[in-house]
């Protein structure tokens, strides 16, 4: 369900369709892994993510402050429809910057 491409400087994590309750308790791991193999770039995918409630949003701020402790830099991909009304209205943008390619 999420992959993890991999490379030394840059990795960049699939977020699953539903990212809230169940998925954020998934991905747990995932990001603790991402914290730890220290890439200096760590992207969240939001291709297919169509939505994400306040525990997602918990989580990527979570892992952002761990990831900006490092001097690394967190970026999120392709995020629209209501994860991207959501975040924008929490001003999730204006910290944590959003991309439309790698």
């Amino acid at each position: 369900m999420m992959n993890l491409a991999n490379d030394t400087e840059q990795k960049v994590l699939a977020l699953p369709t539903d990212f809230s309750g169940f998925a954020v308790d998934e991905l747990k791991d995932k990001f603790e892994h991402l914290v730890e193999h220290d890439a200096s770039s760590v992207i969240l995918d939001f291709s297919k993510t169509e939505f994400i409630d306040s525990s997602g949003i918990g989580a990527i701020v979570f892992l952002y402050k761990r990831i900006e402790k490092q001097s690394n830099s967190l970026s999120l991909l392709n995020v629209t429809g209501q994860p991207f009304k959501l975040m924008n209205l929490l001003r999730v943008d204006k910290t944590i910057p959003f991309i439309d390619s790698i």
